[in-house]
């Protein structure tokens, strides 16, 4: 099955990402929740050069989604990408530009922001532990009570989450 706006078929994915991403890439493909944009994907060597900066390597469904995708906006607000080396300190969106204005406390905590609405609450990875697949947990942190909780064990569950919860249910 190709997805026309995107201009591949699923047999030119690897084989293992269709079956690991199935339930994300038919979400992708029928939603209006979340605006992605056709040929922005990242290259691999981008990726390379924000893993070495950060010390650690960004979470498989994360690459994938990076190297397959690459750009998307929920409710007007960027998911954090990665742009090139020359492009990335006039990018808010970056991931690697966000992280360098963190402060030390939130480095030391592990926290790598991942998408910050224009709401109450922002979205990171917790760096601290990987899991077997070497998934990060995506935080929620809700502005008003201060406490984080796991929104999601990975990338693709948390955008499966986030198209799901802003999609009209009569839709």
């Amino acid at each position: 099955m190709a997805n026309r706006a995107y201009g591949y078929t699923h047999q030119q994915l690897d084989r293992r990402d269709v079956g690991m991403y199935t339930s994300l890439i038919e979400k992708l493909a029928h939603t209006k929740a979340l605006k992605w944009f056709p040929n922005h994907q990242v290259e691999e060597s981008w990726i390379v050069e924000v893993e070495q900066e950060l010390g650690f390597s960004l979470p498989p469904s994360y690459r994938w989604w990076l190297l397959n995708y690459g750009q998307a906006m929920l409710s007007g607000t960027g998911i954090l990408t990665i742009t090139s080396s020359e492009h990335r300190e006039y990018t808010d969106t970056d991931i690697l530009y966000i992280y360098r204005l963190a402060d030390e406390q939130a480095k030391q905590a592990g926290k790598l922001e991942l998408f910050i609405p224009d709401e109450d609450e922002y979205y990171y990875f917790d760096t601290r532990m990987a899991d077997a697949r070497g998934e990060f947990k995506v935080m929620r942190l809700d502005y008003f009570n201060g406490e984080p909780e796991v929104y999601a064990d990975s990338f693709a569950e948390f955008l499966e989450k986030l198209i799901d919860q802003r999609t009209p249910r009569n839709a």
